[in-house]
């Protein structure tokens, strides 16, 4: 009789670099359905912001701690507020910040004319009021919390309509996200940084990259096919490694962009619509994603045939692809920073849409009882491998990260991405016995060493 468990793990953090000290923080809003009945409801947006909340755990390095999750009735003006501050009482300068917003937009009439067009966009809290516009969350408002927020890179996603002005997911019976208010008056709460563009305008994007899912007089839309928004279902394929169009292992903002608006306009044609994400602000380069370090759910442990099932599939895994299969030791203790456990280690044998298999090729700790509601979470992360050539003079016994090789010269293949110890011993009149040496391997890099040692 098979053993198996089959579990979720909360997605573990995948990182910009891996020696970065710095810390990343994210609000994420997602509103289905409306306290006022005349506001047509959403069937996605919640799904929206869960969606990415695992995406930046998974592939940003995000703190599941760092993520302030708002949905539904949680998602109310005072709660958005005060949310955006503690985004400037928590992040500093060189952390990471994320702000998402999906769910209904809309545009009401400016009142102290400082738009261009005479019409200010806005976003729609849960208790957004038909009759009442000032409900309503300006853009210039909301632009106006953002100074409180130090850090040098921000990246502001929104999935609504009319959002290339601010904001929006449209009232219309279109699958489409935001609401007509065109009608009524709302008081302005100030006017931050003037420019061309109503972002750059409305929310100073000079620390931040604003991506927008469709111009200021489109719709956003949604698909049932899709279970989300189309741009932010695209945006989150894009982040899982499709955007990495240049094939250097790092996905940009400005990549990422690229991808998202590609795709949406695509799909967004199929529907015989019109929608064209924009981005706005100076920060291009910004790296959201290295894909050498990806990281995956795993979903199925089977003990008595040694097979693992991971949740990653075609695009992301390959067949002879390696997997260090880890545990998760945060939370262990409150005391200690405890470094995650290596379990096993996995070939990828068969691979199919969003799922793989592999078989267990090592074991570290034999019969290991795998128990996520007692112990912690596992997930998988894929190995990029690279090749050490070592000469040496005179020869040497190497070890690597403490396991013989043979002697020198040789050729290592097969070495793990990351930080490695080498060991050199030496039976010699005159030389040391034996020296070590750190040495630091890339995946799909071979690595030259020539080590001349002298006498003592």
């Amino acid at each position: 009789m098979l053993k198996y468990r089959i579990f979720t793990v909360i997605w573990v953090l995948l990182g910009l670099t891996a020696a970065s000290a710095k810390e990343k923080y994210a609000v994420l809003i997602g509103i289905n359905d409306y306290q006022h009945p005349r506001i047509q409801d959403l069937n996605y947006s919640e799904a929206d912001a869960r969606y990415l909340s695992q995406i930046l755990v998974r592939y940003g390095r995000y703190k599941s701690r760092n993520i302030r999750l708002l949905l539904g009735a949680e998602a109310s003006f005072a709660n958005i507020k005060n949310e955006i501050f503690w985004l400037g009482e928590t992040a500093g300068q060189d952390d990471d910040v994320f702000f998402y917003f999906s769910g209904h937009g809309t545009r009401i009439e400016d009142t102290d004319g400082n738009e261009e067009d005479g019409m200010d966009e806005a976003f729609c809290p849960y208790e957004t009021d038909l009759d009442k516009p000032a409900t309503v969350i300006l853009d210039d408002e909301i632009g106006h919390w953002f100074t409180r927020i130090k850090s040098k890179q921000v990246l502001v996603v929104l999935d609504c309509c009319h959002s290339g002005g601010a904001a929006g997911r449209s009232l219309e019976n279109d699958g489409s996200r935001g609401v007509d208010m065109a009608a009524g008056k709302a008081r302005s709460r100030g006017l931050i940084n003037p420019d061309v563009n109503p972002y750059a305008r409305d929310l100073t994007a000079d620390n931040k990259f604003i991506i927008t899912a469709s111009d200021a007089d489109e719709q956003s839309y949604e698909n049932p096919k899709l279970g989300h928004g189309v741009f932010t279902y695209y945006l989150g394929e894009g982040i899982h490694g499709s955007a990495d169009a240049n094939h250097d292992r790092e996905i940009t903002a400005l990549e990422m962009y690229h991808y998202t608006k590609s795709r949406t306009q695509e799909f967004a044609s199929t529907l015989k619509r019109q929608q064209t994400p924009g981005k706005y602000g100076s920060l291009d380069d910004a790296v959201v994603v290295e894909i050498g370090k990806q990281l995956c759910a795993l979903n199925m442990y089977d003990q008595d045939l040694k097979m693992v099932g991971l949740g990653a599939g075609r695009g992301v895994v390959q067949a002879g692809d390696r997997f260090i299969i880890r545990k998760t030791m945060q939370g262990i203790t409150r005391d200690l920073e405890i470094e995650d456990r290596d379990i096993f280690l996995v070939e990828i044998g068969s691979v199919r849409e969003g799922y793989s298999e592999g078989k267990i090729v090592e074991e570290y700790y034999e019969g290991i009882s795998i128990d996520p509601s007692r112990y912690g979470d596992y997930y998988g992360e894929k190995i990029s491998l690279g090749a050490l050539q070592i000469i040496t003079e005179p020869w040497a016994t190497v070890l690597l990260d403490g396991k013989e090789i043979g002697p020198s010269p040789v050729i290592i293949r097969n070495v793990a991405e990351g930080d490695h110890t080498l060991l050199f011993r030496m039976n010699h009149p005159g030389y040391p016995g034996q020296v070590e040496k750190k040495i630091s391997v890339r995946g799909n890099d071979a690595v030259k060493l020539v080590e001349k040692f002298k006498k003592k």
